[in-house]
This record gives C-alpha cells, sequence and structure tokens, in this order.
C-alpha cells in the first residue's frame, strides 16, 4: 500500500466519534452501529444494532427488512407491521430509528491475552496486582471470500479496519506503550489508541519478511494494583476508498514499460560483453604490436650505430673527391707547362688566350668548391649542435624519470635511454674528432688554392710576356691542342662533377645520420609510450571485464528481480487491492438490507473493565437515541 492509501486508512479509522461514512443517495440509506459486549478474554456475550433509515426523500411509508429480535423504535412510538424479516414503516417524511438484538456471529474475532512478569496469567488473577503488564490483542477476520486473482482462486478478507482504545489513571500506571498506535498523556491519565489490519496480510498475499501489517495490539506498562477500564474497539469497513485507487492507473502504465526496460538491459548486457571482446582484443594485440615496437627500436638503434661507419666512409670519399680534383689542377697546370716549353705547338694566340680564360674560370670553379666545402663544414658543425643538445635533453630526462618519477634504474625505459645517452656521446666524440681533422684538411686545401692560384698568376704574366716568342710555336701545335683541351676540359669538368656530387652526399649522409638520431630516440621513447599503453590496454581490458560482470549481475539481480517484481508481486497486489475495493464496498449491512437500498455499517466492541473487587462487571448503558443524535 502506498502511503496515501496508508495515511486514509489511519485517519479513517481514527474515527472514534463514530461518524457515519455517507453514500450516495438512491432510495433509501440505512446506516447500522453494531453494539457488541466482550468479556476479559474477548468473547461476544451481547450485540445490539442500532439502525437509522436516512428518509431525505421524506416518504411516508419506508419498506425495510431486518433478522433483529425485539426491534423496538428508539425515536418515536411507531410501531412497524412485521410480516417475518419484511418491516413496513409510518415514517410520515422523517427518518427511522430502532435498534434489536443479533444472535449472528461478528465479522472480527477478539482474543485477549494477559501477561504479568513476562508469565502468562488470568484477567481475574491480575486485577490488584504490581509489576510489568502485558495485554494482547488479537483480532482474526473471519469475512472470507474466494475471489478470482490473475486466474487463480484465492481467498481475500473483507478489509476492516480495527482501532481500539482505553483510559489509563497515571497513579496505577506509568510507562504506557502501543504497539501500532499512539499514547496521549495529559498528566492525569493516559490514552492509549491502536490500529489493526486484520486479515488484510493474507488478503495482499505479503510475506512478513517484506512488510507484516499488524493483526495484534499489545499494550505494556507499569502497574501498581492494576485495574483496567473498558477497552472500546471501533470496526469499519471503509478501508479503502474508490478515489484511491487512480494510482492504479498509473501503476498500469509501467507494466507496460516493464518489457521495454527488461529489453533495453539486456542489450546492455550485450554491448558490455561486446566491449570486453574488443577490449580483450585489443590488449592481445597491443602486447604483439608491443614486441614489434622492440624489435623496430632495436634495428633503429643498430642501424644509427652502423650508420656512423657509413658515413665516416663518405667523408674519406668526400675528401679523395678534393685531392683528385686538386690533382687534375696540377695536371691543367704541368700542361701549361708543356705548352710553354713547346716551341713547335701548332695554334694561334685566340685559342691560347682562351685556353688561359679557361684556367681562370677553373680556378674561379676551385675556390666555389671550396667554398660549398666550408659551408659542408658548417652543416656538419650544426648537427654536431643538434646532437650535443638532444644529448642534453636526453640526460635530464634520464635524471628526471630516475629522481622525480622514482623510475627503477632496471625499468627498460631507463636502461633503453641509458644506451641511447652513451650513443650519442659516442657519436659526438667522433664528429669531434672529425670536425678536428677536417678543418686541418680545409687549412690545408686552402694553402695550396692560394699557392696555386699565385702560380696561375704568375705563369699566365709569363705566358702574356712570352706570346710574341710562342706564335711560331702555337702555329705549330695548332693541330693537336684542340684534342688535349677537350680532354684537360672533360676531366676537369668530370672531377668538378664528382667533387659536388661527393659534396652533396657527404651533406645527405649528416642529414640521414642526424635523422637516424633522432630516429633511435624517437622509438625509444615511442616504444617507452606503447609500453605504458599495454598497461592501460591490460587495465581497460580488466576494467571491462568487470563492468560486463557488473552490468551482467545488474541485470539478473536488479532489472530481472525489479520486473519479475513489478510483473508479479506489484501486479498481484494491484489485483487484490482492487478486489479489496470491491469487497469494501459491498460490505454495506450487517442485518438485512432491501434491494436497492444503500447501506453503511460500523462496529463497536465494549471489552469488559477489570476491577480487583468481585462480581465489578461494569454494565455498559447505551443510550442509542442520543448516540444517533449526536
Amino acid at each position: 500500500m502506498n502511503n496515501k492509501v496508508t495515511s486514509k486508512i489511519i485517519s479513517g479509522a481514527l474515527l472514534c466519534t463514530m461518524i457515519a461514512y455517507t453514500a450516495p443517495v438512491f432510495a433509501f440509506t440505512k446506516d447500522e452501529t453494531v453494539y457488541s459486549k466482550l468479556n476479559i478474554n474477548g468473547s461476544s456475550y451481547s450485540t445490539i444494532v442500532n439502525s437509522h433509515i436516512e428518509n431525505k426523500e421524506q416518504a411516508e411509508i419506508i419498506n425495510d427488512i431486518s433478522d433483529l429480535l425485539n426491534i423496538e423504535n428508539v425515536n418515536t412510538d411507531e410501531v412497524p407491521s412485521q410480516n417475518g424479516n419484511n418491516l413496513v414503516w409510518n415514517a410520515e417524511g422523517s427518518d427511522i430509528y430502532y435498534q434489536g438484538e443479533s444472535q449472528k456471529e461478528l465479522p472480527i474475532e477478539c482474543n485477549i491475552k494477559y501477561e504479568l512478569d513476562g508469565k502468562e496469567i488470568s484477567a481475574k488473577e491480575l486485577a490488584g496486582k504490581n509489576g510489568k503488564v502485558k495485554i494482547t490483542i488479537e483480532y482474526t477476520n473471519k469475512d472470507a471470500h474466494i475471489t478470482n486473482i490473475n486466474g487463480k482462486d484465492e481467498t481475500l478478507y473483507t478489509p476492516f479496519v480495527v482501532v481500539c482504545g482505553t483510559i489509563l489513571d497515571n497513579e496505577h500506571h506509568k510507562n504506557v506503550e502501543i504497539t501500532n498506535g499512539k499514547v496521549v498523556d495529559d498528566g492525569s491519565k493516559t490514552t492509549v489508541i491502536g490500529i489493526s489490519l486484520p486479515g488484510m496480510q493474507e488478503s495482499l498475499n505479503i510475506s512478513k519478511d517484506k512488510l507484516e501489517v499488524p493483526n495484534t495490539i499489545e499494550i505494556t506498562m507499569d502497574a501498581t494494583e492494576f485495574e483496567l477500564s473498558n477497552i472500546v474497539t471501533y470496526v469499519t469497513p471503509k478501508v479503502i476508498e474508490e478515489n484511491d485507487l487512480g494510482v492504479f492507473d498509473k501503476i498500469d502504465e509501467i507494466y507496460s514499460k516493464v518489457d521495454t526496460l527488461q529489453s533495453s538491459s539486456n542489450q546492455i548486457e550485450e554491448g558490455a560483453n561486446t566491449l570486453k571482446e574488443g577490449t580483450d582484443t585489443y590488449s592481445e594485440k597491443s602486447k604483439e604490436f608491443n614486441n614489434a615496437m622492440n624489435k623496430v627500436a632495436n634495428g633503429v638503434n643498430s642501424a644509427s650505430q652502423n650508420y656512423s661507419k657509413i658515413d665516416n666512409g663518405i667523408s674519406t670519399l668526400d675528401d679523395s673527391s678534393n685531392t683528385l680534383n686538386s690533382g687534375v689542377s696540377s695536371l691543367k697546370q704541368g700542361t701549361e707547362t708543356v705548352l710553354n716549353s713547346v716551341s713547335t705547338v701548332s695554334s694561334n694566340l685566340d685559342k691560347l688566350e682562351k685556353g688561359s680564360e679557361a684556367i681562370k674560370n677553373g680556378v674561379v670553379s676551385i675556390n666555389a668548391g671550396l667554398t660549398n666545402l666550408i659551408n659542408g663544414k658548417q652543416s656538419e658543425n650544426n648537427g654536431y649542435t643538434t646532437l650535443k643538445a638532444t644529448l642534453e635533453q636526453n640526460e635530464a630526462l634520464l635524471s628526471k624519470l630516475v629522481n622525480e618519477y622514482k623510475i627503477p634504474e632496471t625499468d627498460e625505459t631507463v636502461v633503453g635511454l641509458r644506451k641511447t645517452i652513451a650513443g650519442q656521446k659516442q657519436i659526438i666524440g667522433q664528429m669531434k674528432a672529425g670536425g678536428e681533422q677536417v678543418e686541418a684538411g680545409l687549412e690545408s686545401m686552402q694553402s695550396q688554392v692560394n699557392n696555386k692560384e699565385q702560380g696561375l698568376v704568375s705563369g699566365t704574366t709569363a705566358l702574356n710576356s712570352g706570346l710574341n716568342q710562342l706564335n711560331a710555336g702555337i702555329k705549330q701545335m695548332e693541330q693537336k691542342l684542340p684534342e688535349l683541351s677537350n680532354g684537360i676540359n672533360q676531366l676537369s669538368e668530370g672531377t668538378q662533377k664528382l667533387s659536388a656530387g661527393t659534396k652533396e652526399l657527404n651533406k645527405g649522409s649528416k642529414e640521414m645520420k642526424k635523422g637516424l638520431n633522432t630516429l633511435d630516440l624517437g622509438s625509444s621513447q615511442l616504444l617507452n609510450a606503447n609500453n605504458q599503453l599495454v598497461e592501460g590496454a591490460s587495465t581497460i581490458s580488466q576494467g571491462t571485464t568487470t563492468l560486463a560482470e557488473g552490468i551482467s549481475k545488474f541485470n539478473k539481480e536488479g532489472i530481472k528481480t525489479i520486473c519479475n517484481y513489478i510483473n508479479g508481486d506489484i501486479k498481484d497486489i494491484t489485483a487484490r487491492l482492487k478486489k479489496l475495493q470491491e469487497l469494501s464496498e459491498e460490505y454495506n449491512n450487517f442485518t438485512m438490507l432491501n434491494n436497492g437500498d444503500n447501506g453503511n455499517v460500523k462496529f463497536i466492541m465494549i471489552i469488559d473493565s477489570i476491577k480487583k473487587e468481585e462480581d465489578s462487571k461494569e454494565e455498559i448503558i447505551i443510550d442509542n437515541k442520543n448516540e444517533e443524535r449526536e
């Protein structure tokens, strides 16, 4: 039951002022108040029913039926005409009030047990005693019905609310407590009121482990010369009103969503399992990729180290090319000397002058080659500076890993980084030594070029001064000079191209070596990052496994349980509450009711008091006329 329904049950049940429930007027409405006197053990021994027929239509004659005995009009002197259970009242437009005796069994049975200091005792023995008193009042619902609930025959009970109460004087009763109720102490007396719903536990078919609906009321106190006033019990079948059932319309909407909830939960579980499979594969492939990266890193490191030898060979080739170029220049100078000494050369002065210009151009080319060589040395110096800066960065990174992040020396990243730093230091040493050799060679070459240039200038001067003398001899060398000149020019062009090519090769080699060093460092960093990625993939795999297991457990133990509960327990309770509302409406009289008339009924059961003196049973006089009028 929701809080709203429970609140209405309690508030309705606490109407101890015996205010009658009203129903829509259709013909006549018959309100019955059933008074029953119970002995100190809870057994009924006298029942009187007070009936009130509302005559809102101000009818002159009212037809009624009743199985009461000794019927008496308590409002007027009018006596009904009676034929068996049929009664005819001459109402003259007024309401009818009458009472009679009933021998019918009450729908609620009461049983009372008394205890003193934890031991059961009879009520008569308890009177006047001192100690811890416990009174247990158990109510049993006798109005059972076989009804169909979701295709099954079930036993449901008319939903009666039972409220009982009594008044205790504070002089003889202290520390009063009551279960399922309220204790009100005004200083001189204590009023206790408790509530019970007999048969509701069985009607709703709810396990007491989930929810216990009370059918018993317990009153405890510390008593001195124990006595007990009458316990008054008020019973009404109006536990559920029709407007309370509006909540079940929303529950019907929930039922339609349950299958969607279960289907969605199943899809989530399948998705979690698919994610787990994917991350397992990702983790496995990450390990395979990591193994491959180890091989790549080792290969790059080996290539970087071995390429140093190739680079040294290219440097030697470049130096040899320079030497060859220098030799060709010397050859040209020697040829000029031979031409000067040959008196029979057949050539003309113009060609000789062109040859002189060609020699000068060669000097220019040599100077250009020397410039390129110096520029190449500068590129090498830049590579040396870059490598040295990279070394310093790696040393700083190693210090940060070991000192700040506390990575152990045995870690693959630390070991690999130390190897890289050692290799870089070795390369820097070699480059430094090679640079010193290259600088020495450049100085030597510069000296040679200067010397040759001076000799060439001197030779050219001598050549110009002796041109007149050589004019005759040059004419004789005219036929052979073109062949010799072409050969020398081709040789010079070839050596120049070779020298330029080796310089570019040497320059590219330096860049490649620098790139290999960078690649070596990058592959080491990539390997380190991939190691972390593998660890992360493993963590993700473990996490998705936990996620999949958690979602599976949530689906099986949570969603399915909720869905089963909604489709099972809640749906069953909904049907039962709707049927209980019908039973509540159907229970509208205790005696008899004419077809077409409406009725309301309530019960007031009065349990005898307990006094110290014998034969002190209190007679309860009921002024029915006054009670009804109030």
